[in-house]
């Protein structure tokens, strides 16, 4: 179960996990920030774990479907890992892919590396999306849930976003570098002749997103995925009934 070679992990039970077993496990790897009691879907008394999805946090669009993300995407700091749990099976749909953006990134070519080192790319902030009319069909219900979702300071995350990030990144606990491009949000980047700046963008978001670096995963009962959230972005499939994924952040030690 090891982070600093993959991307992703998952852990098949054959068993429900009960609240309390999923957040002492996740504190094996580290700090799990609680979130605020008022978010919808949090479960009562583990505030570490919150449920995602329809009319909740990382609502999607009407269908449930959510498109590419990652943890931190348009704010400083963020969870290095989030842990997800599927405490009940969608009737139909809900697949989840992750992708590699480690291993994206040490396949482009020396020139394109050079390139991507010295930019940094132009991130949508929520407030800019609220103002675009996609907030609510993404990561927040409304604005109520973005208010409330905590980071582990116990902070606002939405207080802390940023609208430049670097392109080339180094992950903290295996010390390689990688590509932090959640392409959903990111505009263009800095220093660039606008052109060269709409081609770079769609050359990476090509590259990155070949069927070689994405995982898919058909969710079984009671599995639980841990993502890396540097190098790494996830989405969701559509689904019908009432899918019950619980979701933690958590900070390595």
């Amino acid at each position: 179960m090891n982070l600093d070679t993959k991307r992703y992990v998952v852990i098949r039970n054959k068993k429900p996990v009960h609240p309390s077993e999923l957040v002492s496990f996740y504190k094996t790897y580290g700090r799990v920030s609680k979130q605020s009691k008022k978010l919808p879907g949090v479960i009562d008394g583990f505030e570490e774990c919150v449920k995602a999805g329809k009319g909740m946090l990382f609502h999607g669009s009407d269908n449930g479907e959510l498109d590419w993300h990652c943890a931190a995407m348009n704010r400083y700091g963020g969870e290095d890992i989030v842990g997800m749990y599927m405490h009940k099976l969608a009737d139909k749909g809900g697949v989840t892919y992750f992708s590699d953006s480690q291993s994206a990134y040490n396949d482009l070519d020396d020139e394109t590396k050079a390139i991507c080192k010295k930019i940094k790319s132009k991130v949508v902030t929520y407030d800019a999306m609220n103002k675009l009319g996609a907030m609510h069909s993404n990561i927040f219900y409304d604005i109520k849930t973005m208010m409330e979702y905590r980071d582990i300071d116990g902070l606002p995350a939405y207080k802390k976003q940023l609208n430049r990030k670097d392109v080339v990144t180094i992950n903290p606990h295996n010390k390689k570098e990688g590509l932090y491009f959640p392409w959903t949000v990111i505009r263009g980047f800095t220093g660039m002749p606008k052109d060269d700046s709409k081609d770079l963008y769609y050359k990476l978001k090509e590259h990155t997103m070949q069927e070689k670096y994405i995982y898919r995963h058909e969710w079984q009962p009671y599995d639980i995925v841990l993502s890396d959230q540097h190098h790494s972005l996830h989405k969701r499939d559509s689904y019908e009934g009432n899918r019950e994924l619980w979701r933690s952040s958590i900070w390595v030690n």
